[in-house]
């Protein structure tokens, strides 16, 4: 049985890197097949589907996402701590598996929209950590959707940007100027 669990754990590897090189629709079973050496057939047995498995991978890599940012926040005391640890652990998620974190952004905002759009549970905690900023009076109303949407929308442009070479700070020099503005759209 351990083979099987790893073969599948294969299968969604190849799967997540070829998502991310051509995209899931130009990825094909049969691309995924030769890239772990395997039967097309093979993936069959683990997966209904390429779109149940391209899903799969997004729920199980959103997942990680999730708990790396929950551990993240577990020593943080205020919202505004919380901004910073979520800031933090975004930056920190984005360098140490870059492919998985691209991959959840890519997928959610393009073609697993429809599937992901409920499945996105770090914007939750994200939404979370605003809401009680607001019952405490730390942070400003606002639609907390949108004002998630806006911190995150700086987060991970600037991680983009870091990424891409565009921006030349240090990623030391980054975290405080990112928590900085995040908090200023909440305040």
């Amino acid at each position: 049985m351990p083979r099987t669990a790893s073969k599948k754990d294969e299968i969604a590897q190849a799967a997540l890197a070829l998502f991310m090189k051509k995209g899931i629709r130009a990825t094909t079973t049969k691309d995924i097949a030769r890239r772990v050496d395997i039967s097309e057939g093979t993936i069959y047995r683990h997966y209904a589907s390429k779109e149940m498995l391209a899903q799969e991978v997004f729920d199980k890599t959103s997942q990680m996402l999730f708990q790396f940012l929950q551990e993240t926040l577990l020593h943080c005391d205020s919202p505004e701590a919380m901004i910073g640890g979520y800031v933090r652990g975004l930056f920190t998620f984005a360098r140490k598996h870059y492919q998985k974190y691209s991959f959840i952004f890519a997928a959610h905002q393009t073609e697993l929209r429809r599937q992901t759009r409920k499945n996105v549970r770090h914007v939750d905690l994200l939404v979370e950590i605003i809401r009680q900023g607001q019952q405490q009076a730390v942070f400003r109303l606002i639609d907390q959707q949108l004002a998630a949407t806006m911190v995150l929308g700086t987060i991970t442009q600037t991680i983009f940007y870091l990424k891409n070479g565009d921006i030349k700070v240090s990623f030391k020099d980054i975290l405080p100027e990112v928590e900085a503005s995040c908090l200023k759209i909440l305040k």
